[in-house]
């Protein structure tokens, strides 16, 4: 199977085809360093060329409304719009569990943004298949370079069940077999943790003294849990001290 990833260079998207390409599909990694700039539609139509699937990894690092909104609507449009007359036969793109529902959107721009794609995606005509996960373990990462002050790291004290970022590559790779197809699929962690003692422990973890104070986070949707998943979803049971032993130092991306 011909499997086109676009943003491929990013976290989720090297896992995604790394994964694929170990069980023996033909990857084309797609991003601005091949040729292939989605925002603008450029090297679309040969990167999909006879392909069977669209992967959407894209990612962009804001948390400003009209920034996020505009670049994942933009880039949706684009990538279905292409698929469409290139005739592959299904997407699968990358979703935040509760991003579509109206408090939690209304919250943050970046869960806009993304609810937003999701929304763009489904209403088009190419079958896709949403993996929807709550925040990866990595997002730690985030937290300890992101809302800083002075020496402190401002976390929000906001509770998530986050889960092993690994496990979200293995849903979407999954997802890419599954074929043509309209679904969604929720994947979530096995524990509920605080955001900032999940800063601390990975303070802590790589000998870094950074003093993390937890803050309210404005919103009612964070408040009353807005980020835990409801109905079905699939629990992986990789639990986040077992990441912080084995993954802690390399990369990471806002999620």
């Amino acid at each position: 199977m011909k499997v086109v990833v676009v943003g491929a260079h990013g976290e989720m998207g090297a896992r995604v085809t790394q994964i694929l390409q170990a069980r023996g599909h033909r990857v084309v990694p797609a991003s601005r360093s091949s040729g292939v700039d989605a925002q603008r539609g450029r090297g679309l139509p040969a990167a999909l060329d006879g392909a069977h699937c669209l992967v959407d990894c894209l990612n962009i690092t804001t948390v400003r409304r009209r920034r996020a909104e505009q670049f994942f609507l933009t880039t949706a449009r684009r990538l279905t719009e292409a698929a469409l007359t290139a005739g592959v036969g299904h997407a699968v793109v990358v979703g935040i569990v509760n991003a579509i529902e109206p408090e939690v959107r209304g919250a943050l721009g970046y869960y806009a943004g993304k609810a937003v794609q999701e929304e763009t995606y489904v209403a088009s005509p190419v079958p896709v298949r949403v993996v929807a996960s709550t925040a990866w373990f990595s997002l730690a990462r985030q937290f300890l370079t992101q809302g800083r002050l002075g020496p402190f790291a401002l976390v929000p004290a906001m509770t998530l069940q986050p889960v092993h970022p690994d496990a979200v590559a293995v849903a979407l790779a999954d997802a890419v077999e599954a074929g043509p197809g309209r679904e969604k699929r929720q994947l979530v962690g096995p524990e509920r943790l605080r955001a900032d003692a999940m800063a601390r422990d990975l303070a802590t973890a790589t000998g870094r003294r950074v003093p993390v104070v937890g803050v309210p986070y404005p919103g009612r949707a964070f408040r009353d849990h807005g980020l835990l998943p409801t109905g079905r979803f699939t629990q992986d049971e990789r639990r986040y001290a077992d990441w912080l032993r084995s993954s802690a130092g390399g990369p990471g991306e806002l999620r």
